[in-house]
């Protein structure tokens, strides 16, 4: 006979379930972070492009303490101060990494990690179901409207914004539940360092007050009540924005409060609920999908609403606050947008998925097939959106890091591109995507200006693109080397472009014709100037108290003198700087610079100078200052150009 198995203890078996338990509750937890890492594996991957570039310059700004208060705190493009998710972000990753961007997506995953869990927790909160705190996440991560914020590094200010948001928002629902005051001031100093990542920031009192009116219902006085502060921050930030950055009247950005609103909440809610790059095939399938999903979520939250359960304005309210700040801006649709606000539409879907799971079986049927439909085209378009992201990036890092690696082969030399796409041009050169590199001396081949089709910064391509007579030159003195864009590496094509291009500029006969813009902070323009001029330093070149630069006449009537340069504090302590010019011995209309910074001046020409060949534009200014080594310094001038 053997010998019977001793039963398990009680407390054995206690011990395993509990384990099983935890190990259970932690993947829970965990499956959204997975989800995420899946939908992310081509975010991980991608580069840098466009605004990364700008905010990647800022490293070689800063040489100390002072500098390093400004690149974090001076307003920028809009009036925008958010130190925490855009300088400090990219001056913290540059300085420890440099321009690996790894480091930098995983702090984006780890980001959309802790929001996707806080969604996860603050929907479990209000609605007691584990399988709605499961789908919330998943339904929010799966759409393909954050597949921008994964994949391009300078929308990491969304990805930030919803964690502050989100964070606020649980301490926020702990001080409901609880009435410990700790919670309250940990959401009032989340609340307040959110000002620092984004101004959506500015509507979290709203969020706060539609949960204590909607959800936290038995304690809506007393929570409104506390809320009182914020809302006065609010509305002091809001007005010291408004004194600082007034609302733009032209351009992108400008803000239009009128019926157009409509019209931009009715896209973002299209963009919110379906893929939105669908074939034209499939518009009438597109259109088809958006009606029922409208429709199966006003159902429920009609349904929800008749038995008195208001949870769902709260889901309801959240798509609509967090995007009140985008809809007057009908002229920069970006789907970006949507990251936050995306969080109160996956909650109510979530809410209603979990309910339909518990109903009976036609709602049951419907929730799984709208899932079942939506899931796998939403994933599909964020992944190709992904892989769309990935492919221009690999692209941009071919050819930056590419020209990085010349510029340390050939030490001296300039860089001049050839082949490049107008894609590349937006992505990276209309960004100043060299300048975080350390160097400033790449250029674009003669003739690139008709071949690229700018919509970034049009003008730069100008400034970039080298004119026949100096391509010659530089090529003559041995002072460039020439790549050429294949896919996403460059490829060195100095000896062939000597034997062919340079023969079909002198068909053109464009060699011996000066150029019309002179760009005085290169070496390939040096002989262009004027003996007086001091040496290059950092893209530019000061000027003594006269000099003088050598470039092709106008055209026509139509074209002007330009002068930009630069003009420091130390030369304005004595008074205003006065110009006189001078082209061909003629004077021009008396220019002066009163401001300290960047100057850019432009002056009519005469008549007369209209088809010259060669003209010699003569600088000069009423007053310089004395090195201690004995020099005069003038003015610092970047370009001296006529267009």
């Amino acid at each position: 006979m053997g010998i019977p198995a001793k039963p398990d203890s009680p407390n054995g078996v206690s011990a395993t379930r509990t384990q099983f338990a935890r190990a259970g509750r932690l993947l829970w937890w965990l499956v959204p972070v997975f989800f995420l890492l899946w939908i992310d594996r081509y975010g991980l991957k991608c580069w840098f492009m466009q605004d990364d570039f700008a905010w990647l310059g800022l490293l070689r700004e800063v040489h100390g303490s002072r500098s390093l208060l400004n690149a974090l705190f001076a307003p920028e493009a809009q009036g925008t101060i958010r130190p925490w998710s855009e300088r400090g972000f990219f001056l913290l990753f540059e300085s420890l990494f440099g321009l690996d961007s790894l480091p930098f997506h995983i702090c984006v995953f780890a980001t959309m990690a802790a929001d996707a869990v806080l969604v996860a927790w603050i929907t479990l909160r209000i609605t007691g179901s584990r399988i709605a705190g499961s789908m919330a996440p998943v339904l929010w991560i799966a759409n393909s409207s954050l597949s921008t914020v994964l994949a391009w590094t300078s929308a990491y200010n969304e990805a930030l914004c919803a964690l502050f948001l989100l964070a606020a928002m649980a301490s926020f629902i702990r001080f409901a539940e609880t009435g410990r005051r700790v919670f309250w001031w940990w959401q009032l100093v989340i609340f307040i360092l959110g000002f620092g990542v984004l101004e959506v920031n500015v509507v979290y009192p709203a969020l706060a007050a539609v949960y204590a009116l909607f959800v936290a219902r038995t304690a809506a006085k007393r929570l409104l009540l506390s809320l009182i502060p914020l809302f006065c921050i609010s509305i002091v930030y809001f007005v010291l924005h408004r004194v600082a950055a007034p609302l733009p009247t032209d351009g992108p950005y400008a803000v239009h409060v009128n019926g157009r609103i409509f019209q931009t909440l009715a896209t973002y809610w299209k963009w919110a609920l379906i893929p939105q790059h669908w074939p034209d095939k499939f518009l009438f399938r597109a259109r088809a999908l958006l009606w029922v999903i409208t429709a199966v979520l006003a159902a429920f939250s009609i349904r929800e609403l008749m038995k008195r359960r208001y949870r769902v304005l709260f889901f309801a309210s959240w798509f609509l606050i967090s995007l009140a700040p985008m809809l007057p801006i009908p002229e920069h649709l970006t789907d970006y947008y949507l990251t936050i606000p995306l969080i109160g539409l996956s909650m109510l879907g979530a809410c209603g998925i979990a309910l339909a799971w518990r109903s009976w079986w036609p709602w049951r049927a419907t929730a799984l097939l709208l899932v079942a439909v939506w899931l796998p085209l939403t994933i599909r378009d964020s992944l190709t959106a992904s892989q769309w992201w990935l492919d221009r990036s690999l692209a941009v890092r071919g050819m930056v890091l590419g020209a990085e690696a010349a510029h340390e082969k050939h030490p001296g030399k300039a860089i001049v591109l050839d082949a490049v796409t107008s894609a590349l041009y937006d992505d990276a050169i209309s960004q100043s995507g060299f300048y975080p590199t350390g160097f400033d001396d790449v250029y674009l081949t003669p003739g690139s200006q008709d071949t690229i089709q700018p919509a970034v910064n049009p003008e730069l391509l100008q400034k970039m693109t080298l004119a026949p007579a100096v391509m010659k030159n530089a090529i003559t003195h041995d002072s460039v080397v020439l790549y050429s864009v294949v896919g996403d590496r460059l490829q060195n094509i100095t000896e062939a472009y000597e034997r062919s291009a340079l023969e079909r500029f002198l068909l053109d006969k464009q060699l011996d014709q000066e150029p019309r813009r002179v760009d005085v902070g290169s070496p390939l323009f040096a002989y262009l100037l004027g003996p007086e001029w001091f040496g290059v330093e950092s893209g530019a070149r000061w000027m003594p108290r006269r000099a003088t630069v050598r470039l092709a006449g106008p055209g026509s009537a139509k074209d002007r003198l330009i002068l930009e340069g630069y003009c420091p504090d130390s030369q304005l302590k004595a008074g205003i700087v006065h110009l006189s010019v001078s082209v061909d011995g003629i004077p021009l209309a008396a220019a002066q610079i009163g401001e300290p910074g960047d100057f850019r001046r432009v002056l009519d020409l005469p008549p007369s100078l209209i088809g010259k060949p060669v003209v010699e534009v003569a600088i000069a200014v009423d007053r310089v200052t004395h090195e201690p080594g004995g020099r005069e310094l003038g003015l610092v001038f970047g370009t001296v150009a006529i267009q």
